[in-house]
């Protein structure tokens, strides 16, 4: 029998993979090769159209900034790292937020912590201090410390200065460090609120296996207790919390992180019977008295460079020429050359700060501590350059005068009078 096809559909032969029996549908193809070619249309069209966008981006970034460099690609953001970026700065626009005001700002106790130092011996931890702010002695409790030799004070970023007792008072158990080396700008200031009032959030600090952490203080009223030298202290802190003895001298401080007191030791009186000691908390009134006796020498070591200079202005500068440099001093270890003004070295500045001054270099240097590594600018013989100076305490005179030998005395005349005569 023969097969008639529908109208519009025509036997043609088979694809492969088609069945030989199978009619295929010529409009379909049709319409499919007209899409294939229609894609391959787009294709070549955007294939051409893409080098012109890119030059015209590149036209548009350097119009907008610099040009970049020859033989660098400038890379366009795609859309989805250009949204990324339309997003971060979306929610970096309300500046001031929540999230960025506690990004920028650290909790209390972490910026309080800053000031926290640790006092130590041979490596062993003797107590807890606080340096003070703006100034970077250290004020800590007297008992731990035994007879204030040998001590060291460990500082929040880790390091270690030699620090000297400076000034203490015995009914109070207190005592002022003073550092040798170094010099701490991280320090702690005085609260002016009441630290037992009922709705106040207390905290101390504990140095738990070396790091330094807060811990929450219970502070129960103002109390008489004994001190030092069988004295009484009024208006002593009272703590409803346990402390440890490593941490006494620790800093007690108040919701914004000032210090309201200080961990010392004393006696509880009992009626008829040995007082109990305690710890206590040294109220400001208290800090405040004990600070005001210090002696005008317990203050930091000056730092020291170790020349002498004048002022001088040099056709392309103006500094202070080195006349003399001291043996064994910092400036002398960094190779400094005084003496004629052909071959001595000109200060210019001292860590960016010019000096035109022998009375400004000192005010300079004096701004730095001891141990502390300080670059100069100097100009030598017509060409600039740049030294680094390891500052030190100046030599002691009465120490420098204890090491100077005896003057040598004449040899024995030829009158036979001994040596023991021109010692009279």
């Amino acid at each position: 029998m023969n097969e008639t096809s529908p109208p519009g559909v025509t036997k043609v032969a088979a694809p492969r993979g088609a069945a030989p029996s199978d009619p295929v549908d010529r409009s379909r193809v049709k319409g499919w090769r007209r899409s294939l070619a229609l894609a391959a249309a787009v294709s070549a069209a955007a294939a051409l159209a893409a080098p012109a966008a890119l030059a015209q981006g590149e036209a548009q970034a350097q119009g907008e900034g610099d040009a970049p460099p020859a033989g660098k690609r400038v890379v366009l953001p795609t859309r989805a790292s250009a949204g990324g970026k339309e997003k971060k700065a979306a929610a970096a626009e309300p500046k001031g937020g929540p999230a960025e005001k506690d990004k920028a700002e650290p909790p209390v106790e972490e910026r309080a912590a800053r000031g926290v130092v640790v006092i130590e011996r041979g490596g062993q931890v003797l107590g807890l201090g606080a340096a003070l702010a703006g100034d970077g002695r250290i004020l800590t409790a007297l008992s731990p410390l035994g007879a204030g030799n040998d001590l060291t004070a460990r500082l929040a970023d880790g390091t270690t200065v030699r620090v000297k007792l400076g000034h203490h008072d015995r009914v109070w158990d207190l005592a002022l460090l003073v550092p040798q080396t170094g010099k701490w700008a991280e320090g702690l200031t005085a609260s002016s609120r009441d630290p037992v009032r009922p709705d106040a959030q207390i905290r101390s600090f504990s140095a738990a296996r070396g790091k330094v952490a807060a811990t929450a203080l219970v502070l129960r009223s103002h109390k008489t207790l004994i001190g030092g030298d069988d004295r009484p202290l009024d208006r002593a802190i009272e703590l409803g919390s346990r402390v440890s003895p490593l941490d006494l001298g620790a800093p007690i401080i108040d919701e914004d992180g000032r210090v309201v007191a200080v961990l010392g030791r004393g006696c509880a009186p009992n009626e008829g019977k040995p007082c109990t000691p305690v710890a206590f908390g040294v109220p400001i009134s208290a800090i405040r008295a004990f600070l005001r006796a210090v002696p005008p020498t317990a203050v930091p070591p000056a730092a020291w460079l170790g020349i002498q200079g004048v002022s001088e202005a040099a056709p392309v500068a103006k500094g202070v020429r080195v006349t003399v440099v001291h043996p064994e001093s910092p400036a002398d270890e960094a190779r400094l050359t005084g003496g004629d003004r052909a071959e001595s070295d000109m200060i210019l500045a001292v860590d960016g700060v010019p000096v035109t001054s022998p009375e400004a270099l000192s005010d300079a240097i004096r701004t730095h501590a001891v141990g502390e590594k300080v670059p100069l600018t100097l100009l030598s013989r017509g060409k600039y350059r740049q030294v680094t100076v390891v500052l030190r305490a100046a030599p002691d005179p009465s120490a420098a005068a204890a090491k100077r030998p005896e003057a040598e005395l004449p040899p024995p005349s030829s009158s036979g009078k001994s040596t023991e005569e021109y010692r009279k």
